[in-house]
């Protein structure tokens, strides 16, 4: 199995980056926990990342091209989040 294999068929995983996790990477804030969005840095609660499918410096197209395309594009995040739960036998 490769680093980026996680068993299941190819056809079912979304395409896009994958990342492990391990005690550092969560974050414990008030309440929650959280983690550092990879592609931007931002931290996002685990909940939103379930709920919202995001972190919380994510910007949605029709806000980018409201507020000037480019200009925010660099400044905000499209990432879209999931977490995955993987065992092995």
């Amino acid at each position: 199995m490769s680093e980026h294999d996680s068993g299941a068929d190819s056809d079912d995983a979304p395409s896009g980056a994958r990342m492990m996790l391990d005690p550092d990477t969560i974050h414990e804030r008030p309440g929650e926990l959280a983690l550092d969005c990879p592609a931007c840095g931002s931290t996002a609660s685990i909940q939103q990342i379930v709920e919202e499918g995001h972190c919380s410096g994510y910007v949605e197209d029709d806000e980018m091209d409201a507020q000037g395309g480019d200009q925010v594009r660099s400044g905000g995040c499209t990432a879209e989040l999931s977490l995955e739960l993987v065992w092995e036998d």
